[in-house]
């Protein structure tokens, strides 16, 4: 899967496949672009320069693709998950759907559906 987003300098497209490498995902389309922005808010930050914020929209999509594609990713979000379902919170109604996908993901012991 490609993704693509402006540059929040110039917002020349940034092109990204999912999932992506290990590391910080690309920011700035350019050395460039980078060094520039770090002037700037050097520049802003002394009162030189005001600064201009470009938000860049990332769909909830491209944020599960990213976590999907990091093991380190899925472990925080099951520990998480477990640590609520022990606190009692996933019984809140906003979370009944999520309690439902993991009772149905739930198994007998010694089943797994992911390991042969």
């Amino acid at each position: 899967m490609i993704v693509e987003r402006p540059c929040p300098r110039c917002g020349r497209v940034i092109v990204e496949s999912v999932p992506r490498p290990p590391g910080r995902p690309k920011t700035w389309c350019s050395v460039t672009c980078r060094r520039a922005a770090s002037g700037e808010r050097l520049a802003a930050a002394s009162g030189v320069i005001p600064t201009t914020y470009v938000p860049v929209e990332i769909s909830l999509e491209e944020h599960a693709q990213a976590v999907l594609g990091s093991p380190a990713a899925c472990r925080r979000v099951l520990r998480a998950l477990a640590e609520m379902d022990v606190s009692g919170r996933l019984d809140e109604a906003k979370w009944s759907s999520v309690a439902g996908e993991l009772e149905r993901l739930r198994r007998p012991a010694g089943r797994s559906m992911w390991r042969r």
